[in-house]
């Protein structure tokens, strides 16, 4: 195929999505003439191979004939990718996973860079969220659909060069046609300009522990100070892989670790954020009421704090009367890993075990593995607790139609943003370890002002003297009363979801 193509739309760290793209735009073809151009099998819709779907994967353009991609582009465009990918992954290198594993699997663009047909691995790079070239928020899901669309050339997900399966267009070229293309962005962004530095040197500044979904290039930078930091003795206190993996007195440590930051996190809110508002949630947490009366109205401080707790500790339900407010109940029927809740405990996990495995076979110091933890537990149930304070209000007006706890949880994880490094050092010909944790709040965790029903002491005084209504009382003390029975369910099950 004699194409129409020039060099000069090619810009470094080009995607080779928008490179494809471009070809099918300037010259009138299909994905289909495009995938002609591969020299083998193509992957295929194995579940309904009549849909004909086809993709290609952009991380390796294994299906491609590089001779001919050289042929057409005046490049080696899988060297080119590969070149790239490796780049932006170099300070890495320390770490157990994937190339791959640092970039989107779905697409994510920045409209004015799209608008000149320019679309990069920096887009896809997991440790930016913002365009690096305009600053502007990327974007990850279609205008018109709302749907994600996969980082594949395919002819399943995407319509017309620049557009949608729905037909959204990305970019509008109708009137300009390539005439921007040639456009270069320059780097604006110091983080990203720090990374690649990085990538062009061989210095080494510690090695780097994160996980590629918690982390962004803006805590790695050297404008980011740490947050804390501290030194270990490498050789006391050591354990082995075999205890990491096996040891139960370990596990049942790190529980107990896990349990102390929590509580930790427990008492600084209530001290210096719930104080005013102790019997609001002893109302709520007991399910207090005056009798022939209805609920009173609930205090939004104390609908974040006991939903907080219930939805991190996983307990089945929200009111409690039998269990003080500083115990943890031990989930899961075990020791280890149980970091409060499900939606946590893989990420520290694979964390800690990345750390575990970078030691090569050595033995490490397990206080080290307790501080990781401890800070990692500390920073997301403290971030937590501020996202149920800020939608507790909203939740309570609108009938909870609009979100729930869990929802609220997997919105902080998606916001939680932390790492650490670790240097080897030699003090007074003792090794030692310097731990350093950088951290940033990349959503608003401002005490969010809202209205209490409880503010006036006579209000606080009433609260001393109702009564519990919690299933188990009521089923004592009204065995026969199900009008009251209906009700108390009909308010546990609208509160507790």
């Amino acid at each position: 195929m004699q194409a129409i193509w020039r060099n000069e739309w090619v810009h470094e760290y080009e995607t080779p999505w928008s490179i494809f793209e471009k070809l099918s735009f300037a010259n009138r073809v299909s994905r289909d003439d495009i995938f002609k151009l591969s020299g083998n099998s193509i992957e295929r819709n194995t579940i309904n191979p009549k849909k004909g779907d086809r993709k290609i994967d952009l991380f390796s353009l294994r299906s491609f004939d590089e001779s001919i991609l050289e042929m057409i582009f005046g490049l080696n465009l899988v060297k080119f990718t590969q070149q790239s990918i490796q780049s932006l992954t170099k300070p890495l290198h320390s770490n157990r996973f994937p190339n791959t594993s640092w970039f989107s699997k779905h697409l994510r663009w920045c409209n004015q860079c799209i608008s000149y047909g320019h679309h990069s691995w920096l887009h896809q790079f997991k440790l930016l969220e913002h365009c690096p070239f305009h600053k502007v928020k990327l974007e990850d899901n279609c205008a018109r659909c709302k749907k994600n669309i996969p980082f594949v050339f395919s002819n399943r997900f995407f319509g017309n060069a620049f557009s949608c399966k729905c037909g959204f267009e990305f970019a509008d070229f109708s009137s300009t046609l390539w005439e921007n293309w040639d456009t270069k962005f320059k780097i604006v962004d110091s983080a990203t300009l720090h990374w690649l530095s990085l990538s062009n040197t061989n210095q080494e500044d510690g090695r780097i522990l994160i996980l590629p979904e918690f982390g962004n290039l803006n805590i790695l930078s050297v404008f980011h100070p740490y947050i804390a930091k501290k030194s270990f003795t490498k050789d006391n206190n050591k354990i082995s892989i075999d205890d990491f993996y096996y040891s139960t007195q370990f596990n049942k440590e790190l529980y107990y670790n896990n349990v102390d930051t929590f509580q930790t996190v427990d008492r600084h809110i209530r001290k210096n954020v719930l104080w005013k508002h102790s019997n609001c949630i002893k109302q709520f947490w007991q399910l207090l009421k005056n009798d022939g009366e209805d609920f009173p109205d609930i205090c939004p401080y104390a609908y974040a704090y006991v939903n907080w707790r219930k939805t991190l500790l996983k307990t089945e339900r929200f009111y409690r009367s039998d269990i003080r407010i500083n115990d943890v109940a031990r989930s899961g029927g075990r020791f280890g890993y149980e970091l409060l809740t499900r939606a946590i405990t893989d990420d520290i996990k694979l964390l800690l075990e990345e750390y575990v495995l970078k030691n090569n076979g050595e033995k490490i110091n397990k206080d080290t593995l307790e501080w990781i933890q401890e800070h990692w537990t500390y920073r997301f149930s403290l971030m937590f607790f501020y996202e149920c304070l800020k939608y507790s209000g909203d939740i309570l007006v609108n009938d909870k139609k609009n979100t729930n706890w869990d929802k609220i949880l997997m919105d902080t994880k998606a916001n939680f943003k932390i790492a650490f490094k670790y240097q080897e050092v030699n003090v007074m010909s003792a090794k030692r370890i310097n731990l350093m944790m950088y951290y940033e709040n990349t959503i608003d965790t401002k005490i969010v002002e809202h209205h209490c029903p409880n503010h006036s002491l006579r209000k606080k005084r009433a609260i001393s003297k109702m009564k519990s209504y919690v299933p188990a009382r009521i089923s004592i003390e009204y065995p026969k009363n199900y009008e009251l029975i209906n009700y108390v369910s009909s308010y546990i099950k609208k509160h507790d979801y």
